[in-house]
């Protein structure tokens, strides 16, 4: 009884979906987001499987959008929508879904010089949503290869750890955000501060200070009972080259609830390519921290993560992607997770998600999402069937 109700939402959801998309062809909008409408470009321009970014994209990303032409973005309205529909199973347990996430963007150029981004989240976790994302950037500095950036931004770290198209996010995660006694790494989380990214031919050096993650209500939140670190990352990276190596690090300093700090580090390898004709894409990933005083009645610990993803296009709407990660807390808490996803952009406006993760020791959870992206410029004759 149980999976037939699930299957009866799933076919209802997709049936929604459909309708979403054809109600959205007969109004004055193209595929997804606004920076492609402006250009009148497919989504592989910037994009293996959307929302993962290929070479072009990540350097788009680097640059505060500073690499697109400010006339050109301002043709397009910089408001667009998106609508995650999830859901997750691990037998015994019923199926969840949650369709309680709408998110609200802007995204584009003001003058010549300044780029920014917000993402407010109108509902999420199907209660009322917060800000993931509200930064400013100034890109004149350094004959225009300088760009710095303040507000809610993107630490530096490599691009997967903020955009990809596994479910549950790139396996390295696990790693970015793992926990040691009583301080949670935040490698790949959007915080209040201030960066400076320098973008120049294969070069990508970043350095950010950074405090809360909290809503609007962080952004001047820097007492000495908040979290602050210093973030960098210096990589190889082109963009007209697949593959990008690269360094990411971090020193900060979290505070202890029986008082004191401890004093942490990160160093971090990685190394990217993407799929290329009939080669598939890889990502791996090697972390070591540090921490001085991890509480919890602990001393001095260091602890690790790796992982790795193989990925390839199947035709020109699919991805299936195959990884595996590794962590070790360094207070004998191991972990290995593994998973298999398979995403497919059938028509404009909406892609599908699937993932199946294993655990050691735990039964296989199923996960699926199914994500509108509803624009709100004019549009450019693009037909619905054109995705990348």
């Amino acid at each position: 009884m149980q999976f037939h109700r699930d299957l009866s939402i799933f076919a209802c959801t997709v049936i929604l979906a459909f309708i979403v998309a054809i109600f959205c062809a007969s109004r004055p909008a193209q595929s997804m987001p606004n920076f492609g409408q402006a250009y009148g470009v497919q989504c592989s321009e910037c994009h293996t499987q959307i929302p993962g970014l290929n070479a072009y994209g990540r350097y788009v990303q680097r640059t505060g959008y500073a690499a697109l032409n400010p006339h050109v973005l301002r043709r397009e309205y910089p408001i667009w929508i998106d609508w995650p529909t999830t859901y997750t199973q691990q037998a015994p347990n019923p199926a969840v879904w949650q369709a309680g996430n709408v998110g609200l963007h802007a995204d584009s150029a003001i003058g010549n010089d300044w780029t920014y981004h917000v993402q407010q989240w109108i509902w999420q976790g199907n209660a009322p949503g917060g800000l993931d994302t509200m930064w400013l950037a100034y890109n004149n500095l350094l004959g225009r290869q300088g760009h710095l950036f303040v507000g809610k931004l993107q630490v530096p770290a490599p691009s997967e750890f903020s955009q990809w198209f596994d479910v549950t996010g790139l396996t390295a995660n696990a790693a970015a955000e793992m926990t040691v006694g009583e301080h949670t790494y935040e490698l790949d989380a959007n915080r209040w501060g201030t960066k400076f990214a320098y973008v120049a031919n294969s070069l990508d050096a970043e350095v950010a200070y950074v405090a809360q993650s909290n809503d609007l209500n962080g952004f001047n939140d820097y007492t000495w009972t908040t979290d602050k670190t210093w973030q960098y990352k210096l990589a190889y990276a082109n963009r007209s080259n697949p593959l990008e190596v690269g360094y990411f690090g971090a020193r900060g300093s979290w505070p202890l609830s029986e008082g004191g700090f401890d004093q942490y580090y990160t160093n971090g390898f990685y190394i990217q390519r993407d799929p290329v004709k009939a080669v598939p894409g890889f990502i791996g990933t090697y972390q070591m921290n540090l921490d001085g005083n991890p509480g919890m009645g602990a001393r001095r610990t260091g602890s690790n993560g790796a992982a790795y993803e193989i990925y390839q296009n199947i035709g020109s709407r699919a991805m299936l992607s195959l990884g595996e990660q590794f962590t070790n807390d360094g207070m004998g808490n191991h972990q290995q997770i593994g998973n298999i996803d398979l995403s497919y952009h059938p028509i404009r406006f909406i892609q599908f998600y699937f993932e199946e993760a294993m655990s050691v020791g735990q039964k296989p959870t199923w996960n699926g999402m199914i994500w509108f992206m509803l624009p709100t410029g004019p549009q450019w004759n693009t037909p619905l069937w054109v995705t990348r």
